[in-house]
């Protein structure tokens, strides 16, 4: 099942956005009043800070100032809840992840369509996830890995909560795989870093796993995403291990739904080209934050096919209750 495939485009300098975009032709007077930019999480994580840092660029190409605020709960789901609602006009775009995006959503009623409610403006970020075991394990490969899970159902894999991303995606590698790990579920992703860095669980899957693994105090054995992540090169995704799943994680923004063509248009083109830059690529390496863009349409399908394969799961899991 390939989710995903991202569109890479060049780094472009911030100063081109100006001259790229000024060719195109915009919807009248757009923008002539500040944007609001939502973050569904509090002030000071990555999601907070890339977004404020893309608000930054964009504010001197778009001529306005953008107001980037923190709508944290629910996990994501009250901010999109409420910008699904706002009036759509160009004014109110939100940075969406993930969990609120098609994880959430294919556990449970979120109060809002995340296919039907939102237009997709561009994906700029997601951080890579891997499958981790510490660096004193024995498990030298996910096919070391997967042929113990069909022998040992006592191995233990932990993730940041159940029926969480990780939790499902593991289940889905589980069923490709044809093995069976206990589940642990921990709060949060740096719980289950820890634990895994104690020897409390067998495998992890996690974010923010680079310098740990450079470090030597983990070992990568898997990326769940579509594709590589470039720190490690040499560790393959899940399709090129041989199973036929992968998860990307998404970082992107969006407009409410019925938001004139013109001004998406507009913004993605100014996104793009700011998210494409050396300089911004620069401040997103300082949050080890890889940057990934995908065009609008190729975000919508990414959320379409993701929501629909957690739903899958998420339903096979309650049914096997």
């Amino acid at each position: 099942m390939n989710l995903f495939t991202p569109k890479i485009l060049g780094a472009a300098a911030l100063a081109g956005a100006l001259s790229v975009t000024a060719t195109v032709s915009w919807a009248s007077g757009y923008p002539d009043r500040t944007i609001t930019i939502v973050v569904p999480y509090g002030a000071g994580g990555t999601t907070d800070i890339s977004a404020r840092k893309l608000a930054a660029m964009a504010e001197p190409v778009l001529g306005q100032s953008i107001v980037v605020e923190n709508h944290p709960g629910g996990s994501g789901t009250n901010a999109l809840r409420m910008v699904a609602g706002a009036n759509p006009d160009g004014y109110t775009l939100i940075a969406a992840t993930s969990s609120p995006l098609f994880v959430t959503p294919a556990v449970r009623d979120v109060g809002y369509d995340p296919v039907n409610d939102f237009q997709p403006i561009l994906n700029y970020s997601g951080p890579y996830h891997g499958v981790l075991v510490n660096a004193k394990s024995p498990y030298q490969s996910l096919s070391d890995l997967v042929e113990a899970g069909k022998k040992n159902t006592t191995i233990s894999y932990g993730t940041a909560g159940a029926m969480g991303g990780a939790h499902l995606s593991f289940v889905a590698v589980e069923k490709a795989t044809g093995s069976k790990l206990k589940h642990v579920p921990f709060k949060g992703s740096a719980a289950t870093t820890a634990a895994l860095l104690g020897e409390h669980v067998d495998v992890a899957l996690v974010p923010a796993y680079r310098d740990l693994v450079k470090d030597g105090q983990l070992r990568l054995l898997a990326v769940l995403d579509g594709t590589e992540d470039p720190d490690f090169s040499n560790v393959p995704t899940l399709m090129e291990a041989g199973y036929d799943v992968e998860f990307p994680s998404v970082v992107g923004l969006l407009a409410p739904k019925g938001t004139d063509s013109a001004i998406v248009e507009k913004l993605e083109a100014v996104f793009t080209d700011i998210a494409s830059s050396a300089a911004f690529k620069e401040e997103m390496n300082k949050l080890s934050q890889p940057v990934r863009i995908m065009s609008g349409e190729e975000l919508a399908q990414t959320i379409s096919r993701n929501l629909s394969v957690y739903k899958e799961v998420a339903q096979g899991l309650s049914g096997a209750k």
